[in-house]
């Protein structure tokens, strides 16, 4: 019976983190650097709200809405030794195009970019290392994409989605459902189990 209340604890608590994560992902710390990983490449993600009270720069979530100003920076040799070829370029070398979408939940499907994109910046080669724009972003969930294409026709995409002035009320429920199933679980594993009444049976005779 404890076995199974702490299994079923962890369960509950994994369940909460993996929640709480999704959020994140695409989005990641590499080298104390917010970074976004494009094929074998990376790219470095600072996100500014000059109007904001919360200081920057801010990886993946952004605290408020309003005016914006996102960089993404190219990592110099960022691919790697192995990448180092005839066959692979810098994304320096590539075409680089980025999309921002409303609502992540439109991030696989290419037939529906046109119709929820928010902001689109064009291919074009950046030998500077640095891509950057400004948007007056509204409360929501989007998601950025970004494509670089090599001279071999190869392209490498990166998905990252992040939200804009995200409710704080998420992460407060999230802890409290995380307390209380920790708290549940650990009250059914160690409480000591009440004595069955035993029946008595008068005999006649």
């Amino acid at each position: 019976m404890k076995h199974f209340a702490l299994s079923a604890v962890c369960f509950v608590i994994g369940c909460l983190f993996a929640s709480l994560a999704s959020g994140r992902e695409g989005v990641t710390a590499v080298r104390d650097r917010c970074s976004v990983r494009i094929g074998p490449y990376l790219l470095n993600y600072s996100g500014y709200q000059p109007e904001s009270d919360a200081k920057g720069p801010f990886c993946g979530d952004l605290p408020s809405a309003g005016r914006t100003l996102i960089v993404l920076d190219v990592e110099q040799d960022s691919g790697g030794m192995a990448f180092a070829s005839d066959h692979y370029n810098e994304l320096r070398d590539m075409l680089i195009d980025f999309r921002i979408l409303r609502d992540a939940a439109q991030g696989d499907d290419e037939d529906d970019w046109e119709q929820y994109t928010e902001v689109y910046v064009p291919p074009k080669k950046y030998p500077a290392g640095s891509l950057s724009f400004q948007h007056d972003f509204k409360k929501g969930d989007y998601i950025g994409v970004v494509r670089a294409r090599d001279e071999h026709g190869r392209m490498f995409v990166a998905r990252f989605p992040f939200r804009v002035a995200p409710a704080s009320s998420v992460l407060f429920f999230a802890a409290a459902g995380l307390a209380l199933a920790a708290g549940a679980g650990f009250f059914l594993a160690f409480r000591k189990p009440r004595a069955s009444p035993r029946l008595s049976f008068p005999f006649f005779g």
